[in-house]
């Protein structure tokens, strides 16, 4: 047994005891977990529990254990780090379903008040759907079953030799904009772009409908697909050449036709010239006799999604130049919103008496793609206010729109399945503002919305809880330290946490399998909680300098970081973390890494960032005080769950230092989480900018094994200087 198995609090045995029976929920019976635990059988009330921080750490266990078993079950495997016993389940046979549940509601007291959960998710516990699949036969990019979510991509993606010839005709209107050496790609490589941006980030983000077609949409809209699409296909000089040509003719376009915005662009592109390109383009433009038809059809609405994927490549290129374009573009994104408004363009007819008719249908699709695009553009504006620590350019307070439909009425692909989701809307979704004020009202139990978010409505909301975060350190900053937040302040957001997660895990849509048939958001969404989590508790935003794109230098900034307190209050930030680290551990370290396309994200990236870092602190203060403080019951339990999925990275991955030795201690846990991140991180081959979050963390862990007088790895003794 370790020295800080020894050295666990035993008044605190209960209190964990009762949590872990909790999460573990129906998946053993009591007898069971006392059998295999050694103890005889305990009075596990909540009047048993010894004392208030006692019932903290319950709350705690129990809130993180619902949610991941609502969202398919992670109960019962998440126990077994803890007794170090592997459990086995038998799965029902789907034909005797009926008797079982009606078995099981006979013994129970009084009927469920949570709704039922479709069979097919409940047979998928305990582990079938709180992960995403891992990739096939170790593939790069996964090849999907078209009936799985042949909805996402468009039905006309592929491009065919004539379209090829009509987009290349109709590009050569932008010649002067593009400049001569611009060559359009083969239709081959079109159509494997499009699909590719809308499997990947459109999927991720689902701001445009599969009813989009390729002929019908603006130029500079399809360049900017495409150079999505051309990274995510691994192909960055295309991709490069792509996202200037699509830049080009947006900014010659919005020149052009600035007098359908409104003032705030004019004037914005008036102060933001970069210098003389940008004047003799404006003077090419505005004098050219070129007619308007020239140009193509084109909507001021279309400038918002062509904004969001330029920004988008701009954001996570890795280039130091890119990020200053990256924040210019969503400037300028932010004003023509405002422009265009932030509010609905109309009242969406009562689903009751909504006609079955196509032009009905194609109607609904405009007004929910432009919601989408708006709400879109805030989520990814403010994504890069977290990467880069910038104020928020476009905040909640100014937002008057609904939040987006449910993934049934988007998906539909005829008249007659559309028509038959929107009968079952009985009440359309609510406005943003006033959704962030239900869950921000104060309340001894959680507040449900009415009607429930679909998941990119859920992933919308949790973006403006974490602005709040943000704005609150901002306006208390001289009376705060970078800690964290008031614990009144601090009460309000994790209520209001709590109540998203208590209405994140009812809805019908939300799973953590990033191929279930409503996609991937709630599993960005549980990173996003994690991340909301941890900044209530940690100011990591000016301690990164991302915006560098300097490995040494991030890391660096990174070991000014204030410390994190030992505090029962961090516990909910410290489980997310550790459940935030045991994804990729437990499908395969290296084998996700080299498979992010449809899996992981940039924002999954920065919020992995951000549980490293604070994850490796915590366990830093354990080291420090557990001598004076022993370790509390939910410490406990977190240190040996920690201690597992530690222990199963470094028994499978091939470190590039060959140091494969395993220790249990808090101290060598607060290394190892940062390797594994950084070993994690460095694999990615899609996005530059995750690369720099490997090399990043990499850097700062080696700092700190120089700070411990640790002795440094055979093979980085180069790196001791750079190290300091």
């Amino acid at each position: 047994m370790s020295e800080y198995t020894l050295k666990r609090n035993p008044f605190c045995a209960s209190a964990g005891l009762h949590s872990l029976v909790e999460i573990c929920l129906l998946a053993m019976e009591k007898w069971q977990i006392m059998q295999w635990m050694g103890m005889e059988p305990l009075d596990l009330s909540p009047e048993f529990l010894q004392n208030e921080a006692d019932l903290t750490a319950y709350d705690q266990f129990r809130e993180f254990g619902s949610f991941l078993d609502g969202l398919g079950g992670l109960s019962a495997e998440w126990f077994s780090y803890f007794n170090g016993r592997e459990l086995t389940y038998n799965i029902p046979n789907p034909q005797v379903w009926d008797v079982a549940q009606n078995s099981s509601s006979a013994a129970n007291d009084g009927p469920s008040s949570e709704p039922s959960r479709p069979m097919e998710e409940r047979l998928e516990t305990p582990v079938g759907s709180w992960l995403p699949p891992a990739p096939r036969a170790g593939r790069i990019v996964e090849d999907f079953p078209e009936d799985r979510h042949g909805n996402t991509v468009p039905a006309t993606s592929r491009i065919s030799d004539e379209q090829h010839a009509q987009i290349i005709f109709a590009l050569e209107a932008f010649r002067d904009v593009i400049g001569p050496n611009f060559k359009l790609p083969s239709r081959h490589a079109l159509t494997r772009y499009v699909t590719a941006c809308f499997e990947g980030f459109i999927r991720n983000l689902p701001f445009i409908h599969h009813t989009w077609r390729v002929i019908e949409t603006a130029m500079e809209l399809l360049l900017a697909i495409c150079a999505i699409g051309a990274v995510h296909c691994f192909e960055n000089r295309i991709s490069r050449q792509l996202y200037e040509a699509a830049k080009a003719i947006l900014m010659a376009r919005i020149l052009r036709e600035q007098d359908r915005f409104g003032p705030g662009t004019a004037d914005f592109l008036h102060f933001h010239k970069h210098g003389t390109d940008d004047r003799v383009m404006e003077d090419r433009v505005l004098t050219t006799g070129v007619s308007e038809l020239d140009w193509g059809s084109w909507e001021p609405i279309d400038t918002v999604p062509t904004l969001i994927l330029l920004t988008g490549y701009a954001a996570w290129a890795q280039k130091v130049w890119f990020v200053q374009d990256a924040l210019r573009l969503q400037r300028l994104l932010a004003q023509i919103l405002r422009d265009l408004g932030l509010q609905d363009d109309e009242e969406s007819v009562p689903a009751s008496i909504e006609r079955r008719t196509a032009t009905a249908w194609h109607d609904w699709v405009r007004k929910e793609s432009n919601r989408r695009a708006k709400l879109s553009a805030f989520a990814f504006i403010h994504t890069a206010s977290i990467a880069y620590n910038v104020y928020p350019v476009v905040r909640t307070s100014e937002i008057f729109l609904r939040l987006p439909c449910t993934t049934r009425e988007w998906n539909a692909l005829t008249v007659s399945q559309w028509h038959a989701a929107r009968q079952t809307v009985s009440i359309e979704q609510l406005y943003l503002q006033d959704a962030l004020r239900l869950l921000l009202t104060k309340s001894s139990r959680p507040t449900m919305l009415d009607p429930l978010p679909a998941p990119l409505g859920n992933y919308i909301l949790l973006h403006g809880l974490i602005q709040r975060i943000y704005l609150m350190r901002d306006l208390l900053l001289p009376l705060v330290n970078q800690t964290s937040l008031p614990r009144e302040e601090a009460e309000t957001l994790e209520r209001a946490l709590h109540s998203w997660a208590s209405g994140f895990r009812l809805a019908p849509e939300s799973s953590l399998d990033q191929q279930n048939d409503h996609g991937p958001i709630p599993f960005t969404c549980s990173a996003m909680l994690a991340l909301a989590y941890i900044r209530i508790y940690q100011n990591l935003g000016p301690h990164r300098q991302l915006d560098s794109r300097d490995p040494v230098q991030i890391a660096a900034a990174l070991s000014r970081c204030p410390p994190v307190t030992r505090d029962d209050n961090i516990i909910s930030a410290v489980l997310y973390a550790t459940h935030a680290l045991s994804i990729p551990v437990r499908l395969g370290l290296d084998r996700v890494a080299r498979s992010q396309f449809f899996f992981w994200t940039v924002r999954h990236s920065l919020s992995g960032l951000e549980c490293a870092v604070f994850l490796s602190q915590w366990l830093s203060a354990l080291a420090c005080t557990i001598d004076s403080a022993p370790l509390t019951d939910a410490e406990f339990h977190i240190l040996q769950w920690l201690r597992r999925v530690v222990e199963e990275a470094y028994a499978f991955v091939d470190f590039d230092d060959g140091d494969f030795e395993f220790h249990g201690d808090p101290a060598f846990l607060s290394l190892a989480v940062l390797k594994v991140w950084a070993h994690f991180f460095k694999k990615n081959a899609q996005w530059p900018f995750i690369n720099v979050l490997g090399e990043s963390l990499e850097k700062y862990h080696g700092m700190r094994v120089i700070a411990q007088g640790l002795p440094v790895p055979a093979n980085r003794i180069n790196d001791k200087e750079v190290w300091r």
